[in-house]
Parts: C-alpha cells; structure tokens; sequence
C-alpha cells in the first residue's frame, strides 16, 4: 500500500466518524424536543369507576379482633 492509499483510507473514515456524530447530534435534538415535557405530564387515573379516590384512597377503620 502506498502513502496515498493510505492517507485517503483514513480521510474516508475520518469523514464517516464526522457524519455519524452529526447524524446523532441531529436525532438526539430532535428526541429532545420531541420528548413529552415533565411538568405538563398528566397524572394516569384507574378506570374503575367513579367511586374510586385514587391515587389519594381514604382508609377505612377496621374493628380489632381478640
């Protein structure tokens, strides 16, 4: 192999490590901005009924037994 081959082997994979780090600084920005902010997240409520207080149930008393 010659000093030149050499050289543009690693221009070539110089340049694709640039592109990959590139392509990932684009997608992880775009996931950022994409992601669900934290503060306007709802609460996620049971489906069993109306009757249900949750997540804030109230207990209910029980008699001791002897």
């Amino acid at each position: 192999m010659s000093a030149v081959r050499i050289s543009g082997i690693r221009k070539t994979v110089r340049q694709f490590a640039l592109a990959a780090v590139a392509c990932m600084a684009v997608a992880g920005g775009a996931a950022l901005v994409a992601a669900p902010d934290t503060t306007s997240a709802s609460v996620p409520q049971q489906a069993s009924g109306a009757d249900v207080d949750w997540p804030n149930a109230t207990p209910t008393p029980v008699a001791p037994t002897n």
